[in-house]
């Protein structure tokens, strides 16, 4: 069952009236241009974004049977200050990870159709992980990702289990998977620029 144009524009008025709740409260400054640009058309609407960033976070100890979740130590979504990042390194508040993850975009189309375009071009600029799913009253959602992931244990029991000089390679190859993430953006945001561009020539020509 696809939504009618009313109840989805009336969905993308929630949606983008309602209050941020991720961590930081607001789209990521590298994908600002890409989630306006997209949200602009009537028949997507992103529900949640991350452009890509690394993190050191801990979990947070269990207390009975409730889960506490994670302690994150430090986190960047540009340049890694190796320097502030070893100054967080704490190894007595639980066992620490480093993660890299690159960016992430849920957007909620009008259709199967629409959600395609978005698709092939997610895959083309390397977002081979991104996928379609349909739920109920047939919402469409793509979530556009791909697999330049990394997670690495660093510490446990309260020390450390790697020397300094590993932590330097990790975050050199931190570095090296958020540089291709963010050309990978730049080439979807390219990419979906180019077909609206096409579709509006396409429409004059019909329209002549």
């Amino acid at each position: 069952m696809e939504w009618s144009e009313k109840e989805f524009q009336d969905k993308k008025k929630r949606i983008l009236n309602s209050t941020d709740l991720s961590r930081k409260g607001s789209v990521d400054s590298d994908i600002v241009e890409l989630v306006d640009f997209i949200n602009s058309h009537n028949q997507y609407v992103t529900t949640s974004s991350c452009s890509g960033r690394l993190i050191v976070f801990c979990e947070v100890p269990s207390m009975g049977n409730s889960k506490e979740g994670c302690k994150w130590l430090y986190t960047t979504h540009d340049d890694i200050d190796m320097e502030d990042m070893m100054s967080k390194l704490d190894p007595t508040v639980g066992d620490l990870v480093l993660k890299f993850e690159p960016m992430i975009l849920h957007v909620q189309c009008h259709s199967v159709e629409d959600a395609k375009h978005l698709h092939t071009c997610a895959l083309e600029s390397g977002f081979r992980n991104t996928g379609v799913t349909i739920g109920h009253r047939g919402k469409v959602m793509l979530a556009i990702r791909s697999c330049l992931n990394l997670e690495v244990p660093l510490s446990h029991a309260g020390k450390l289990l790697v020397s300094e000089e590993y932590l330097k390679f990790l975050t050199s190859k931190a570095s090296e998977k958020m540089k291709e993430n963010k050309r990978r953006t730049m080439n979807f945001f390219s990419k979906i620029k180019s077909i609206k561009e096409k579709e509006i020539v396409r429409t004059e020509v019909l329209n002549f």
